[in-house]
């Protein structure tokens, strides 16, 4: 049995790398990898201290750092004990999950012998010009022997930017979560409720959605949006929409331990986002039948969304174009009906079946 490691900067926070991480640790772990994987889980830090996702029971977790760490402590402070554990262990493969891992976890790891994969969540060139996500990445690629990026585009551009040898750079899609699958429901075509769920950080665009939310009230005052997340900017975002008077139309539900029950009943799904790796939300609202409305920003929603056949692309950071749209879409049932219809058309890209086989057979040629 061959022993995997992925390896996160903080598992006891929520994060798209985080659940990719344990979907896919799960998957390896579990049955459908018939038994041939021993997976490990190793946390650098632990700022909430406990793991927030629910890992198999056969998977080994284990923490180095307790408490909120810095990069540079982890660095600093973290390599000794890191070494030691997947040496101890006798860990064949090493996963670095996400941008800080991928630095942090080759940092303290090139001592060790084994193979080491480099996965990137998010999407190089939608941070290309911050310096230091620009570091983190080139270095995350120079400590691993392979690097697994999110969209084709992003490997165009490592590819591009890093002038890396042929076959260092490989795409593979987040899958579906079969959970989303078994709660998915069918349409509502009468609802008059807008969708959106993320984390409140700068990135994920909630201020613009306020802004879109201003602009849509506009056309009218018969919709509600509700919007699912935690973060930073939550007390920001809420006090401007009461400052903006949207109380009745735009509704922060807060975090959720059940996403997957709260795509049914809306009309569609809006994000509002300034940049993304591959974004889930967008599977799994296309797994409900919801209609997509979405900034065509850098990376991930053109490669999900049909524009036109089950959603819509609009200019990057153009509210009022987004708002226009969102409207059409209220005020057009049979539109909404023919989008939905089409939510299913390519799925298969991102079969769960399909990417796990992918990702057994880097595991296979990594470890031979």
């Amino acid at each position: 049995m061959k022993k995997i490691g992925f390896v996160n900067f903080d598992m006891s926070v929520r994060g798209g790398g985080q659940q990719v991480l344990c979907n896919i640790a799960n998957a390896l772990a579990g049955d459908e990898a018939d038994e041939r994987y021993e997976v490990y889980v190793i946390s650098l830090t632990h700022e909430k201290g406990v793991c927030t996702y629910s890992l198999d029971p056969c998977i080994h977790y284990h923490n180095i750092l307790p408490g909120r760490r810095r990069i540079r402590e982890v660095v600093m402070g973290a390599g000794k004990e890191f070494r030691a554990y997947c040496l101890e262990q006798g860990i064949e493969l090493l996963f670095y999950v996400a941008v800080y891992a991928g630095f942090c976890g080759g940092v303290i790891g090139r001592r060790l012998k084994m193979p080491k994969i480099f996965c990137d969540h998010g999407s190089l060139l939608s941070q290309w010009d911050d310096k230091v996500s620009r570091t983190l990445r080139r270095f995350g690629r120079k400590y691993a022997d392979r690097t697994v990026v999110l969209t084709k585009q992003s490997e165009t551009a490592y590819y591009e930017k890093f002038r890396c040898k042929p076959g260092e750079i490989m795409t593979i899609y987040n899958w579906l979560d079969d959970n989303i699958l078994k709660h998915a429901g069918s349409y509502e075509v009468e609802s008059k409720k807008i969708l959106t769920a993320g984390r409140f950080s700068p990135e994920k665009g909630m201020d613009l959605l306020v802004d879109v939310a201003v602009a849509l009230r506009k056309k009218t005052h018969d919709f509600v949006w509700e919007v699912y997340g935690e973060g930073e900017m939550f007390d920001g975002i809420q006090k401007r929409i009461r400052e903006e008077g949207l109380q009745e139309n735009v509704k922060l539900l807060g975090l959720t331990d059940r996403m997957e029950t709260c795509y049914q009943g809306h009309c569609m799904y809006v994000l509002t986002s300034y940049r993304e790796g591959l974004p889930l939300v967008l599977l799994e609202a296309k797994a409900n039948h919801l209609p997509i409305v979405s900034f065509d920003i850098v990376s991930g929603p053109a490669e999900i969304i049909q524009d036109g056949i089950d959603g819509i692309l609009v200019p990057p950071y153009d509210t009022e174009k987004m708002a226009e749209e969102i409207y059409g879409l209220l005020m057009d049932k049979g539109r909404r009906i023919e989008m939905s219809q089409h939510c299913s058309d390519n799925r298969g890209e991102f079969a769960k079946e399909k990417i796990l086989d992918q990702w057994k057979a880097l595991i296979e040629e990594m470890t031979v």
